[in-house]
Parts: C-alpha cells; sequence; structure tokens
C-alpha cells in the first residue's frame, strides 16, 4: 500500500543512512521501524495489569510468634514443616 508521510528532516536524513547502510530502501526501514513499534505495543498490552490476576490479600497480626523473619535459615525450616535446611541438600 502507498501513503504519504511527513516526519522531521533530521529523521529523514538518519532513515536514509540506515537504508544506505543496509542497502535497503527507505520505505522498508520505515516499515520494519513501524513493525517493531507494533510489536513492542502489543508486548506492553500482553504484559499489562490485565494479564496478571490481582493476587489475594490475607489480613492477619503479623508474624507468627517464633518467626525470625531476619534468618533465611529459621525462614526455610518453618516453610519446609521443620526439616532441616542440610536435610533437604
Amino acid at each position: 500500500m502507498r501513503t504519504t508521510i511527513t516526519i522531521h528532516d533530521d529523521l529523514y536524513r538518519q532513515v536514509r543512512q540506515i537504508a544506505a547502510a543496509q542497502s535497503s530502501s527507505v520505505g522498508s526501514v520505515i516499515e520494519e521501524a513501524i513493525t517493531l513499534l507494533i510489536a513492542r505495543h502489543h508486548l506492553a498490552s500482553a504484559t499489562s495489569e490485565e494479564a496478571f490476576p490481582d493476587l489475594p490479600i490475607f489480613s492477619g497480626g503479623g508474624v507468627q510468634p517464633g518467626v525470625d523473619i531476619d534468618s533465611n535459615a529459621s525462614l526455610s525450616e518453618l516453610l519446609d514443616d521443620g526439616v532441616p535446611l542440610h536435610a533437604l541438600r
């Protein structure tokens, strides 16, 4: 399809340089740029908030008694039903 567009002179010069470097036409460089823009738009739409479900929010009294959130080893033991970390290796 043929169409007419208006772009800034500096942008057109850059497109011409790219086309010359790639041994291609100005139209094909513009078409590739538009294709990349549309692909990026689709990717952004697919990863928007709509693509991810809302996570449940639980209300509670905070950290359970005896839980040390500053210790990775103790948290691992609690998550693994009391199995010591070295036994899981």
